[in-house]
């Protein structure tokens, strides 16, 4: 009796994601290279990893397999992969590397078999049935004829071709490409990529890929995730990521995007677009105008997030234009207490604002950490409060996301009171590491990334400055 046997696969349970990350950060020799990522990917489902080199696609992809530590939570068909043995993991995802490592002296066939190690037998021998998959994924392949050729006489594209024989061999759920078509011509980019295409529809396969052929990813994929210094900047449906202006912005490339069909796009080098005499940082490359709004919303929700200076100046920024405008401001603060004496507190309040300090200081440098629990909460009443009275034109919950995250206030509750407030109450939330479900209720959303702070330096925080 073999492994396989032995062994139950694992079904998809209806509703769950094949694969979530949430909140996903790795670093790399000392370095974070991917950080604060959420995704999903739905059973059966292509998602297209896209973005620029170095941006991070091959580190989540290593991620996602298990081949590198994380921070956060990936989780397949709802389970995570912490903790999971390699001949488990071996059985819920195979994985193609862009460059495979492939032993001297063994030939397609036997390297192709390796594919099916997770489901020998106790033994560590192959079944019947066994080379029967083998033979029947090198002739999807076109590579019966190589059957018995050393790996070390291929062509790199014949190599690129026996790599993902192997992972289709292994006839697990999920699919992990790097660059699956960068060393085969065009025909063979389509036969593998229309090969994968139609593996989703026999078995289900879930497929994630690291794609620089944005023409190619556009066509195949369900969904891109274009991902830009390990941040996830864009996802969605090709025709919603692959836009003029965003390649533009982020590639600093002259291109034209032409739909292809309703739902695809292809991505064409156009050298006629005039070249940009001083290239601009990415995002900031408008070569279309933008579309224009045309809905008028009565209250916007704003959330201010992100490791770096400038979430609360920039939410007491915008109280300052609503009381030029004539609106009652309040803001509660939910870290700084009553012995904090801020600048921008003794401005605003010249200027009318009501300013709560309900706050009992950071934390980790709390005596009584009951007591500092309770404070939150009793911010928390006082702020649902003032959310719920349509006196206020705009509140401003500054470092909400604290307590939230520390499990003092629910975030449940958070939404709930944002949603049913008034509809001419102005929000906006400010602090590190906002919850996904403030994010998902916001209507914009603002990461503040630290590049360099002095305090790094150990300047001191400088009164007119810092508060």
């Amino acid at each position: 009796m073999s492994a396989a046997e032995l062994e139950p696969v694992e079904t998809p349970v209806a509703g769950v994601p094949a694969v979530a990350l949430r909140r996903v950060e790795v670093a790399y020799e000392g370095r974070v290279v991917v950080r604060g990522l959420d995704l999903e990917v739905a059973t059966g489902g292509w998602l297209a990893l896209i973005g620029p080199n170095g941006a991070g696609k091959t580190t989540i992809l290593r991620a996602i397999a298990g081949l590198l530590p994380h921070g956060g939570e990936i989780s397949l068909g709802g389970r995570p992969i912490a903790g999971s043995d390699p001949r488990r993991m071996a059985r819920r995802l195979a994985m193609v590397r862009q460059e495979p490592v492939m032993p001297a002296g063994m030939s397609v066939s036997q390297y192709v078999l390796l594919g099916r190690a997770a489901r020998f037998s106790f033994l560590g021998r192959e079944s019947a049935g066994d080379r029967r998959v083998v033979a029947a994924t090198l002739e999807k392949l076109s590579l019966t004829a190589l059957a018995a050729r050393p790996l070390d006489s291929l062509s790199g594209g014949e190599r690129q071709r026996v790599a993902i024989a192997r992972a289709l061999a292994q006839e697990a759920p999920l699919l992990l490409v790097d660059e699956p078509t960068s060393a085969l011509d065009v025909g063979r980019q389509q036969d593998v990529l229309d090969l994968i295409h139609a593996e989703r529809g026999d078995r289900g396969l879930t497929v994630i890929a690291a794609m620089h052929d944005l023409t190619l990813a556009g066509q195949y994929a369900d969904r891109l995730a274009l991902v830009v210094d390990g941040r996830l900047v864009r996802a969605g449906p090709p025709a919603e990521v692959l836009t003029e202006t965003t390649i533009a912005g982020t590639y600093r490339a002259r291109v034209r995007v032409r739909a292809v069909g309703e739902v695809a796009r292809a991505v064409v080098p156009d050298r006629s677009i005039p070249a940009l005499n001083h290239p601009q940082p990415p995002h900031e490359v408008p070569l279309d105008a933008p579309p224009r709004a045309t809905v008028r919303a009565p209250s916007v929700v704003i959330v201010n997030t992100g490791d770096g200076k400038g979430k609360s100046t920039a939410a007491f920024g915008t109280a300052t234009r609503a009381v030029a405008r004539g609106w009652r401001v309040g803001v509660v603060q939910f870290v700084k207490s009553g012995r904090w004496k801020p600048g921008e507190e003794a401005s605003a309040r010249r200027l009318g604002v009501d300013w709560w300090t309900l706050g009992d200081g950071f934390s980790w440098d709390s005596a009584d950490i009951d007591r500092t629990r309770a404070v939150a909460e009793q911010a928390w009443r006082v702020a649902r409060e003032k959310l719920a009275s349509p006196e206020y034109g705009l509140v401003v919950l500054d470092e909400i996301t604290y307590p939230v995250n520390w499990g003092w206030i629910p975030v449940e509750e958070v939404v709930a009171a944002i949603r049913e407030r008034p509809s001419n109450v102005n929000v906006v939330l400010t602090g590190r590491d906002a919850p996904e479900a403030l994010v998902a209720c916001a209507d914009t959303v603002t990461e503040m990334r630290n590049v360099k702070h002095a305090f790094d330096r150990g300047i001191r925080a400088i009164r007119g400055i810092d508060y």
